[in-house]
């Protein structure tokens, strides 16, 4: 319109020039050169944000309690979320776990040898308040905790058993069908047994002096204790291992009379050494898929360390629900159906089987499975027998 007047607004002088020079004077908090980035309180590299690039520990660390149990928690169970997507992979898709680690997905998932250490120790720490798998006696501690009362029963209870063997022995002495050496031999069984049943005895009534007395009197004294030559080489007859009078040989002797010092051996020594159950299995498994390429050692040690996990932390919550007062019929279901049929899930997706394929090398696995036991049971024993 005419009568309109445009109003032209101008801008005040300097004011862009002065903007302009202040966004190219003031640079970034970031990029100040007057400030020096504070270095890393583990490797000394320089920090550049909340993790240092160079080591990964966080900028800002905590000096509290809490932060400690925080620590615990995160070094025992993952609680920011690796335990809780690694159990239900466990569970439904094992051998899909298997696989995405062994493929590279390790940081979203705990490592099969930590997921061992875990069960192994939860298994302890569960048994050992509760008194063994699924059910069964009192565990070490609460024995001895008991106090007296209970060693002394089991002393009586060690002491009724080698009377037994005592009357066996001459049982078998009074046949007639015994040859000299034979009964030379029972006699002289019976008399370590004696020997034995009267340090029991001692022991049992905490006569110290006697036990030292008893002690003194096992020494050899002359040479006249020695066996003579001729027992010597009637025991060099014959192939017999372990060795006669070899310390294995007692050792096992002295296990043979106290079952319940075998036991506890046992126990203990499967959780020192349930690590070899990895090394004893992983060559059985290699033999089902020796002739394939694409599969290494290495596969076939994540595949065992997770399904032995498994197994594990089943037996685990089957001895809890034992405890609980669930029926025998249900846990022991469980205990026979569900390690074939997750075995039996893990091969297939780990290894990428058809459903033949993978019955045949379960049914293959399941007899390895109890040849390694075997021999697991056996390390244990001669472990426990040495120690």
């Amino acid at each position: 319109m005419g009568g309109e007047i445009e109003v032209v607004e101008e801008p005040i002088a300097g004011a862009s020039e002065a903007g302009v020079a202040e966004n190219q004077t003031s640079p970034a908090p970031a990029q100040d050169p007057d400030k020096t980035p504070s270095p890393c309180l583990n490797c000394g590299a320089p920090l550049t944000g909340a993790y240092c690039a160079a080591c990964g520990q966080a900028a800002h660390l905590h000096r509290s309690l809490l932060a400690l149990g925080h620590d615990i928690l995160h070094g025992a169970f993952h609680f920011e979320g690796k335990i809780w997507r690694t159990l239900p992979e466990l569970l439904w898709h094992p051998g899909r776990l298997t696989r995405r680690y062994i493929n590279g997905e390790r940081v979203r998932f705990v490592s099969p040898m930590a997921l061992f250490l875990f069960a192994v120790f939860l298994m302890f720490a569960v048994f050992a308040f509760k008194g063994g798998a699924l059910g069964g006696e009192g565990t070490l501690l609460e024995q001895i905790a008991s106090g007296p009362a209970d060693w002394k029963r089991g002393t009586e209870r060690a002491m009724d058993i080698t009377e037994q063997r005592i009357e066996l022995l001459r049982e078998e002495r009074e046949k007639p069908q015994l040859t000299s050496e034979r009964r030379a031999e029972i006699d002289r069984q019976i008399a370590e047994l004696q020997s034995a049943r009267t340090v029991m005895d001692a022991l049992s009534r905490g006569d110290v002096a006697r036990i030292a007395e008893l002690t003194a009197a096992r020494a050899p004294q002359n040479a006249t204790d020695a066996k003579p030559p001729a027992a010597d080489q009637q025991e060099e007859k014959g192939f017999s291992w372990p060795p006669r009078n070899s310390l294995l040989a007692r050792q096992l002797d002295a296990l043979e009379h106290n079952q319940e010092l075998l036991l506890y051996k046992l126990k203990t020594n499967g959780y020192k050494f349930s690590w070899a159950l990895i090394p004893l299995s992983v060559p059985f498994l290699w033999v089902l898929f020796f002739w394939r390429r694409d599969i290494k050692l290495y596969d076939h040690a994540v595949f065992v360390t997770y399904s032995i996990s498994f197994m594990m932390l089943l037996v685990v919550l089957l001895s809890l629900a034992a405890s609980a007062g669930v029926s025998g019929a249900f846990w022991g279901t469980a205990l026979v159906v569900v390690p074939p049929i997750h075995m039996y899930r893990q091969l297939r997706e780990a290894y990428g089987l058809s459903r033949f394929g993978a019955w045949v090398r379960l049914f293959l696995l399941l007899i390895a499975i109890s040849i390694v036991l075997s021999v697991f049971m056996v390390l244990l024993f001669v472990i426990g027998a040495l120690d």
